[in-house]
């Protein structure tokens, strides 16, 4: 498995995918071997062979900023460690007898493609966001080709969500009899009982990115202050948007009613879910949304956008269009207002995030194995 991030070094849902399935797939009986460029205090995790580049004056790529979605160019550190990456994949040994070689998004295609060949292999692609989202219809093409490449190498090809799988069949021109559709998927978090703070909480987890809407979640909180003088609007996550967002927050008028936490880790994240009372993720384009079932999971009463991919498994969350300020503003005073509705809106949205958890996921993914590998085309 070709991915990139592996917790802790993992910036949203890719890495908690990685994770997920992974120890899944070897839980189902299955032996995989994740390459990841981050080096870490860990050569084996809940059964997952973790591999990853040697010592720096055996090549390893530098790691990556944090921030590195902020625009990097080609020559920068970031770019680099995933031409690094790449070279180091690509040349693997210790791996001769896998029956598939499966990568994650764009940032190890190259490498993947030329392993996947020498081992004579087929190749599976999972792709969780796309350039054209990412960049909101401005893309780079140095990313859009090399989704592409794979794609167009790929045996068979996985998409998270339906709004997804249609994007890459008309934009990237994928076959569609090689597109599969598997949704991502939650654990019940092993904190069951909920928090209740002294003031209400209004909760958004995410990168700080343009085309998470994280503007619109502040809109909103401005129309929804005067109404609810304890309500308080928490924003967890970091990136590049960070800076406008908070000059826009004191543009707002809402500084004393607005916090942002950054990077949280897992466990305050949960501690977070447990003491909010509404969850929201305006994303302008969102391929699945993590984050928003992890709130459901929780029990925590949700608003989504109608771009979202989590809208399509989910009728127990309350859809708005991503523009629609007032609309985001009319849901969260009516969660706020009713604890009724938020109670029951908690209770439908946890069902329906735990009906199918990751095992059902990995034996989705183990059926597109078994498809890739009938097919025996290597790229």
């Amino acid at each position: 498995m070709v991915g990139w991030e592996w917790p802790p070094q993992h910036t949203g849902g890719l890495g908690v995918h990685c994770y997920e399935l992974s120890k899944e797939l070897t839980r189902l009986g299955h032996r995989i071997t994740f390459l990841t460029p981050f080096t870490g205090p860990f050569t084996e995790v809940d059964g997952v062979t973790i591999r990853y580049p040697g010592a720096p004056e055996r090549g390893r790529p530098p790691e990556f900023p944090t921030a590195y979605w902020v625009g990097d160019a080609p020559g920068s550190p970031f770019w680099n460690a995933t031409d690094g990456y790449n070279a180091w994949v690509a040349q693997l040994t210790g791996v001769e007898d896998a029956d598939i070689v499966h990568v994650h998004d764009w940032f190890g295609t190259e490498g993947a493609i030329q392993l996947a060949r020498r081992l004579d292999r087929p190749l599976v692609m999972t792709v969780h966001s796309t350039e054209y989202d990412r960049s909101l219809g401005h893309p780079w093409d140095h990313i859009l080709r090399r989704e592409q490449v794979g794609i167009d190498a790929a045996t068979r090809v996985i998409a998270v969500s339906r709004h997804l799988r249609l994007q890459l069949v008309e934009r990237y021109r994928a076959d569609p009899g090689k597109v599969r559709v598997i949704y991502n998927a939650v654990r019940p978090s092993e904190r069951l009982a909920s928090i209740q703070p002294d003031r209400r909480v209004v909760l958004y987890v995410g990168r700080l990115a343009a085309m998470k809407g994280v503007d619109t979640f502040l809109r909103a909180a401005a129309r929804v202050v005067p109404q609810f003088p304890d309500v308080l609007f928490v924003i967890a996550g970091e990136g590049s948007e960070y800076s406008r967002l908070l000059h826009l927050t004191a543009a707002l008028g809402i500084g004393d009613r607005v916090m942002f936490l950054g990077k949280v880790s897992d466990e305050e994240r949960e501690l977070l879910l447990a003491g909010s009372s509404v969850f929201v993720l305006p994303s302008v384009v969102e391929p699945f949304g993590i984050a928003a079932l992890e709130a459901m999971a929780a029990g925590v009463p949700t608003i989504v956008s109608k771009t979202s991919g989590v809208a399509e498994i989910s009728s127990g969350v309350f859809q708005v269009d991503f523009w629609d300020v007032e609309e985001f503003a009319s849901r969260i005073a009516e969660l706020l207002e009713y604890p009724t509705l938020r109670r029951a809106m908690g209770e439908q949205g946890r069902w329906e995030a735990l009906r199918e958890g990751w095992s059902e996921r990995a034996r989705e993914v183990v059926s597109v194995y078994l498809e890739a590998m009938t097919a025996r085309k290597p790229p």
